[in-house]
């Protein structure tokens, strides 16, 4: 839903207006290639213009009615990045102060789930779609396996995604809180104070109970996402191999991780270790 409704945007947007009232023979690949190097967004926001206009010329292509893709005729990474403006969003982790300071200002109803949220850092669909039959109490872990995204549940964005997580003691403590808040309403753990029903979107979240706990609480407003870059550069400063916090955050790979957190990173885990030998007796 949420891509689909991302794809509309980009059709329907002001951009896309280059383009009205042309025959799709007209498009030329330098056409394409002035219309790319005048956008000023960041990349992400001028491959979601692209990728419907792509596939347009895809089609129009395999049903013969243009004799080339013009996007086949640009160097359309190159050009990307010499385009894009560089993304201003900052990884900006909570302290422990400010962190302890949030986890105050929390009613009694709303301090259970931030508190889990900042000992396992879900991204917050995973967070809104966890259940309690996902919980290993023996194993003390938690199985990631939906996420939800624009109110509609579905897998994790990625095969990483699905994945254990280790629950620290305050996790547990945290989900020992919240059952009697939720386990009888239902599989889904965490639900809006509000309403007592389970949350619907991020941006439920952010104005339901992340604005007024930042605001009771004094600490400067983040977005909420801060609160899995603060579980992970903790992990990091506090020496966590970064391969497992790339397992325990969902990553494909630990280079996301290496480039994201790299600041948090110890210097021993950026260097080979050296070779282990088991010398004998003799």
């Amino acid at each position: 839903t949420s891509t689909f409704n991302g794809y509309a945007k980009a059709v329907t947007g002001e951009r896309m207006r280059r383009w009205h009232g042309l025959q799709i023979r007209e498009v030329t690949p330098s056409l394409l290639r002035d219309w790319v190097s005048e956008m000023d967004c960041t990349s992400k926001a001028i491959r979601n213009m692209l990728t419907p206009l792509r596939s347009l010329f895809e089609d129009a292509l395999n049903d013969e009615v243009i004799d080339f893709n013009p996007f086949e005729r640009i160097a359309l990474s190159k050009l990307i990045r010499q385009t894009a403006k560089a993304s201003d969003y900052v990884v900006s982790p909570f302290s422990t102060a400010e962190r302890l300071a949030l986890l105050d200002a929390c009613r009694p109803d709303e301090h259970p789930m931030l508190q889990f949220w900042f000992e396992t850092g879900l991204r917050p669909g995973e967070l809104q779609a966890l259940l309690w039959s996902h919980i290993d109490w023996d194993r003390c872990i938690a199985r990631i396996e939906l996420n939800q995204v624009a109110g509609v549940i579905k897998g994790p964005k990625t095969a990483a995604g699905v994945r254990e997580i280790d629950l620290t003691p305050d996790a547990l403590a945290a989900l020992r809180a919240q059952r009697p808040m939720s386990e009888a309403k239902g599989q889904r753990i965490w639900l809006n104070p509000r309403t007592g029903e389970p949350w619907h979107t991020d941006a439920q979240i952010r104005k339901t109970l992340w604005l007024p706990v930042c605001k009771r609480s004094g600490v400067d407003y983040r977005n909420p996402y801060q609160v899995r870059h603060t579980y992970a550069s903790a992990l990091l400063t506090a020496g966590a191999n970064p391969w497992y916090v790339a397992s325990q955050l969902g990553h494909e790979d630990v280079e996301m991780v290496f480039r994201t957190y790299g600041k948090f990173i110890r210097d021993d885990y950026q260097k080979p270790k050296p070779e282990l030998r088991v010398v004998g007796k003799n």
